[in-house]
């Protein structure tokens, strides 16, 4: 049977329905797909009626909705039990599902989109979003206090589909001590995404260490759902207290005051220590370079031809403040799926936002969309003459070879960088995958 399913890169509702394909063993094309450009045609309208992926075609029609495919696919094999492995598990398979959907989801997405760039950023939404999503949690946290897995003794869709939801957030802005109070989460969330079969789609998960927000926001407080709870009692007995008549008591004979010793002052709390100045910060002001990013990444977002914004470039280029770094993927070879190899190097991109300020380039995946025929090739220009503070910021950066691109840049190695920056077509002789600038 051929399926294709069209959605757009590192499409966190298409995680469940291609987790779904590897445990039922089902092949699934996934062809190259451009938002906002693809889904506006008038044959895929006839696909998907709101124009919204994933979109999945089979043989005998379209089928839209994320929920509605996955349960297709998982429906295609009834021995691998996905849908439970009875009548009434599949109904609280569909339970939560639609638990996910409502009270999962939602808040999660308005709290992650405005850091992916995809919506506005919004402080009170971000705060109540927060707010909902660690409700929802709470509820999976007391479910599985006592199980291993959602329903039944296996995994079944209902997993699929929650911990699909959970990755982004978890990845990127759920941070430890906002997972701290949902240890039963954790440990069913680790088991469900170290399963061959969801790393074959999502990768290794290396979860949030530092929240990610809009545009370096501050983070922002939120209500969670224990304190929800304290709250309710607290208003209950005030509210029985106010209920209650007052019974009227005889009045006692004043005393005479007695004079209370003064209490010494209370020493004054330590003030909190000022957050470090980041190195690059310290270096822009002992150090200035001539060569200003800002006007560079102007430059090359405005520029009339790319020969002429590189041309720009190694004019003003500045060898001794800044300097040039290959990285070349250390596993490849695990590269199997084009779909979540682009979400490998989105991925990477979002984890990188601390230092954006000093920091310019591309990610790249060139060669054939198969397993162990992607490459992943990143090319930047960082501040300062080492790549460490990347490490630093961003954990999936260790997983790379990162070579120095020696000075003066010689003619070929300009070729090099020229054809990684600008490129559409190919990458060293070989078909250009898919490629992202961090800028």
């Amino acid at each position: 049977m051929s399926l294709t399913l069209y959605t757009d890169g590192g499409n966190f509702r298409a995680f469940k329905i291609l987790i779904a394909a590897e445990y039922n063993g089902v092949a699934i094309d996934i062809p190259n797909f451009k938002l906002n450009v693809d889904n506006k045609t008038e044959e895929f309208k006839k696909k998907s009626p709101m124009g919204k992926v994933p979109v999945l075609d089979t043989p005998s029609g379209s089928i839209f909705e994320s929920n509605a495919i996955a349960r297709y696919v998982a429906r295609m094999r009834r021995d691998t039990e996905l849908c439970g492995a009875s009548f009434f598990e599949a109904g609280q398979v569909d339970s939560w599902i639609d638990f996910c959907s409502h009270d999962l989801e939602l808040p999660a997405t308005l709290w992650i989109y405005p850091v992916l760039g995809y919506m506005p950023y919004n402080a009170n939404t971000t705060a109540r979003a927060k707010t909902d999503f660690a409700r929802a949690l709470t509820v999976l946290e007391n479910h599985l206090a006592d199980k291993t897995y959602l329903v039944g003794h296996k995994i079944t869709l209902a997993d699929i589909t929650v911990a699909s939801t959970l990755v982004y957030p978890f990845k990127f802005v759920a941070d430890a001590a906002f997972r701290a109070p949902f240890p039963n989460v954790m440990r069913w969330f680790d088991t469900c995404v170290n399963q061959p079969n969801f790393e074959s789609v999502i990768g290794k998960v290396v979860l949030c260490t530092t929240e990610l927000t809009a545009s370096g926001a501050t983070p922002v407080a939120f209500t969670p759902a224990s304190d929800n709870k304290k709250e309710g009692k607290k208003d209950n007995k005030k509210k029985a207290k106010e209920q209650k008549p007052k019974e009227q008591k005889p009045k006692a004979e004043k005393k005479p005051k007695e004079e209370k010793p003064k209490e010494a002052p209370a020493a004054e709390e330590p003030k909190p220590a000022k957050k470090p100045e980041h190195p690059f910060k310290i270096m822009d002001r002992e150090a200035p370079s001539p060569f200003v990013m800002d006007t560079w990444k102007k430059n090359y977002s405005n520029c009339d031809t790319y020969e002429a914004a590189i041309d720009e470039f190694w004019k003003t280029f500045d060898a001794e403040g800044w300097s040039l770094f290959r990285g070349d993927y250390q596993y490849d070879n695990d590269n199997s799926v084009l779909f979540m190899t682009s979400n490998l190097i989105g991925g990477f991109i979002q984890r990188t936002e601390e230092i954006r300020k000093w920091l310019f380039g591309t990610m790249t995946i060139r060669g054939e969309a198969k397993k162990g025929g992607m490459k992943i090739t990143a090319y930047f220009l960082i501040r300062g003459q080492s790549i460490q503070p990347l490490i630093d910021c961003n954990d999936d950066a260790e997983y790379y070879t990162w070579t120095k691109v020696p000075t003066p840049v010689s003619a070929e190695d300009k070729a090099k960088i020229f054809e990684y920056w600008t490129s559409e077509t190919t990458l060293e002789g070989e078909p250009l995958l898919d490629s992202r600038v961090y800028k």
